[in-house]
């Protein structure tokens, strides 16, 4: 497997998610998202069109020190990375992101 890093990704409009791909045809194995070090509020994954108020499409909420991971059962590509989304409470925070693809 080969690993990419995106590093840490922000929110810089809170209530408004912000894709981890704009390229469609980005697929892979294995996601892992880590709270940022100095976030103070609640970060959250899901779906490209999730509202945070809601819910609606939220995976998972984070807060500080938290991390979570999705992979495929097979461990082949089959995640597509420009339907997930992050979204944050706090203007200018967000996750730590890498990927793996096969």
């Amino acid at each position: 497997m080969i690993l990419t890093s995106l590093g840490r990704i922000t929110v810089p409009a809170p209530g408004t998610p912000v894709a981890l791909s704009l390229n469609s045809r980005t697929q892979v194995a294995r996601l892992v998202l880590q709270t940022a070090a100095l976030n103070s509020g609640k970060t959250y994954f899901g779906l490209i069109g999730m509202n945070k108020s809601t819910l609606a499409g939220v995976s998972r909420v984070l807060s500080a020190t938290d991390s979570y991971e999705v992979t495929t059962e097979d461990g082949m590509d089959g995640i597509p990375l420009s339907q997930m989304a992050i979204d944050a409470d706090n203007l200018g925070e967000g996750l730590l992101v890498s990927y793996w693809t096969e």
